[in-house]
């Protein structure tokens, strides 16, 4: 992983922050780099989707309508913020994206964030019934964080409007997402 200001590798110091030797800076996580994670979500326009599940166009058109509808039903900043970065990966493929958008973003973002964005796809196993071994399911069920991966599950599946027009505004989005990270912290 690298510095989003000067593209060296960075240490991970503690899930909240991480540290830049050539920067010679500790980034918080509470000072997120928005511009990084603006950039990693806009260049997921024109990223093409498999019509039959995604009849809406583009990954990025999917993952502004996930954030609208999150940004609509939550005031949590780490839920609204994975509906925006949870597809993220698939700029790089299809296939087990859900890995590559952990990748892109780790280290810029909580540790809630990352688990949602990363169990995305695994909770369709859950819900399918192929998640098998009692256990696994019952310490899944039990997950701190497993409501808020059934609000991010129904918001994805929400998101395959070819009615629905977005637009990606830079300011709009920093604001948004400003606001909330303030309300939360």
């Amino acid at each position: 992983m690298n510095c989003p200001n000067c593209n060296s590798e960075i240490e991970i110091l503690t899930d909240k922050s991480f540290y830049c030797h050539t920067c010679n800076k500790i980034f918080e996580y509470k000072s997120v780099n928005y511009d990084y994670l603006l950039n990693i979500v806009e260049t997921c326009k024109d990223v093409k989707q498999d019509e039959k599940y995604h009849p809406e166009g583009d990954v990025l058109t999917h993952l502004l309508q996930t954030f609208n509808t999150a940004y609509k039903e939550s005031k949590d900043y780490d839920l609204v913020l994975s509906a925006l970065l949870h597809d993220v990966g698939k700029q790089i493929t299809r296939l087990r994206h859900d890995k590559e958008s952990v990748k892109l973003i780790e280290g810029f973002v909580s540790e809630k964030t990352l688990w949602l964005v990363k169990h995305h796809m695994r909770i369709w196993s859950f819900i399918s019934g192929e998640m098998k071994r009692y256990q696994k399911v019952q310490d899944y069920y039990n997950h701190k964080w497993f409501k808020e991966l059934i609000m991010l599950a129904r918001w994805d599946k929400m998101s395959i409007n070819p009615n629905v027009k977005v637009e990606f505004n830079r300011d709009k989005l920093l604001k948004q997402l400003k606001g909330l990270n303030e309300k939360t912290n």
